[in-house]
């Protein structure tokens, strides 16, 4: 039997020190591009045109749009840190609470994925506090994920889903309502439905729900 398909591929461009949004010093970055490839057996063979290109700071593993090279610490960055930071956590939280069924492997996941990803470190205490919070508010994921979509690459948009379908599926099951919550999710990113079954495809694939950014 004859396995093809195709599946993107990460090459570094160039590579320097940069200020970055997220650990708020100067550190060293890698200024990547994606490449689709033609793979036969798993083996990309035929380069078939770059995807995109992002930034990826090598101390946080954070990844950013190629601008964030020009960038300069003021309070519109500390803004939208901020606004990603609740996004995240508020999405996540939507994940978790879709199948009415609050799983402590979720929680856990949650909070790992929050605290990885987020400036300020959340006790599972005060996770569990903005849980009751949203479930007594259940504001969609447009709130917050709208505001911060605009300044996100692909990459950073396919980590997003990534870290949802982990929260998803760290139950051990995937239900129809948390998959509608990622749909939700990828349209309001304006992420195309062939992108989206692609990531989820490639998670399944590995059969290892992961959020990294490597």
């Amino acid at each position: 039997m004859i396995i093809f398909g195709t599946r993107g591929v990460n090459s570094t461009m160039e590579q320097g020190h940069f200020n970055c949004p997220q650990c708020e010093a100067q550190k060293p970055y890698k200024h990547k591009k994606v490449t689709r490839f033609f793979t036969l057996y798993f083996i990309p063979l035929i380069p078939l045109g770059k995807i995109g290109e992002f930034v990826e700071c090598q101390q946080c593993r954070g990844t950013f749009i190629p601008n964030v090279l020009k960038y300069q610490k003021d309070s519109s960055a500390d803004a939208f840190l901020s606004q990603y930071e609740i996004a995240m956590k508020h999405c996540m939280v939507l994940i978790m609470l879709a199948d009415g069924i609050i799983d402590d492997d979720e929680m856990l996941m949650v909070q790992k994925i929050v605290n990885k990803f987020g400036h300020n470190d959340v006790t599972l205490d005060e996770l569990a506090a903005y849980v009751d919070e949203v479930q007594k508010n259940p504001e969609d994921v447009s709130t917050y994920l709208k505001k911060i979509s605009p300044s996100l690459n692909e990459h950073g948009k396919e980590i997003i889903i990534k870290c949802a379908y982990s929260v998803a599926a760290s139950d051990g099951h995937v239900d129809d309502t948390e998959v509608a919550v990622i749909n939700e999710m990828a349209q309001v990113m304006e992420m195309s439905s062939s992108h989206l079954k692609g990531i989820i495809a490639d998670m399944n694939e590995n059969n290892e729900p992961s959020f990294s950014q490597n």
